[in-house]
């Protein structure tokens, strides 16, 4: 496993509807963030379609894993030797069936994982199919979770996630303004109350809050963008800190894994 890692959170703006626009410019951020030594290059929550869409235009957008926007960034990924953190509407094996997904691809091309998003927001409830799990995915970077925007506000999933192994969780969102104040706790919170590291990367406009942002196991704001620019973030992190914070502060030593099962909550 590689401890040591580069991670660039891309907070940019995408064009509604515009797919090849929004492809096009995540391209150009990656091809900068590699240039600088990135390993693993992320971008924001349905940053491929944009994410103020209704449900026909969502239909319409979405594309299964193996798609033309996997298709591009597998060759993008494979040419710069970078991971690449992808989300977009993904279209089901069922008909009429759509997810909020994001995807990891290898610095090979491959899929090295697909997470789809299990609590929506709002509207989103009625667009997209739930998904049903909070996988974690193991790669020679180290074990890697991913989280979509709303996810991150209940506790379980990272505690799931930590008790899974991963030592690395990526959300990406579109975290409103109004709501900045709990994108700032939800996701320090998560980093310290599991010691693992967090990256946060969020979209502007439209009422987004931006301040894309990583988080180390201890709690602590190693980097953030600003509320209101397209920008890449880059943070160096050493994934050896999870075991030497684990080590420090007890609380994974110390948590009681038989309270944490239906069986315990089914007592109550």
């Amino acid at each position: 496993m590689q401890k040591k890692i580069k991670i660039a959170a891309v907070q940019m703006k995408s064009i509604m509807k515009d797919t090849g626009h929004n492809l096009s410019k995540a391209i150009n951020f990656i091809q900068e963030a590699a240039l600088k030594g990135a390993n693993i290059v992320c971008l924001p929550e349905l940053f491929y379609s944009g994410y103020h869409l209704n449900k026909e235009e969502f239909f319409l957008l979405a594309e299964r894993s193996d798609g033309p926007m996997y298709q591009v960034l597998s060759k993008v990924a494979k040419e710069k030797g970078v991971y690449i953190l992808a989300s977009f509407p993904e279209k089901a094996d069922l008909p009429g069936v759509i997810y909020n997904s994001s995807m990891l691809i290898n610095d090979k091309g491959s899929i090295a994982g697909n997470m789809r998003k299990v609590y929506l927001w709002g509207k989103e409830k009625l667009i997209f199919r739930e998904g049903d799990r909070f996988p974690v995915f193991d790669t020679p970077l180290g074990k890697i979770g991913i989280l979509i925007c709303y996810d991150a506000e209940f506790p379980e999933p990272v505690r799931i996630m930590a008790l899974k192994g991963a030592q690395l969780i990526l959300i990406p969102s579109v975290w409103s303004l109004g709501a900045k104040h709990r994108w700032d706790i939800d996701l320090t919170a998560g980093a310290l109350y599991n010691l693992l590291f967090i990256a946060g990367i969020n979209t502007i406009g439209d009422g987004a809050c931006g301040n894309s942002k990583v988080v180390s196991p201890r709690g602590e704001i190693l980097i953030e963008a600003s509320v209101d620019r397209e920008e890449i973030i880059y943070c160096d992190i050493d994934l050896g800190d999870v075991e030497k914070t684990r080590m420090e502060i007890p609380y994974m030593q110390d948590f009681k894994h038989e309270t944490f099962s239906i069986d315990a909550l089914n007592k109550f």
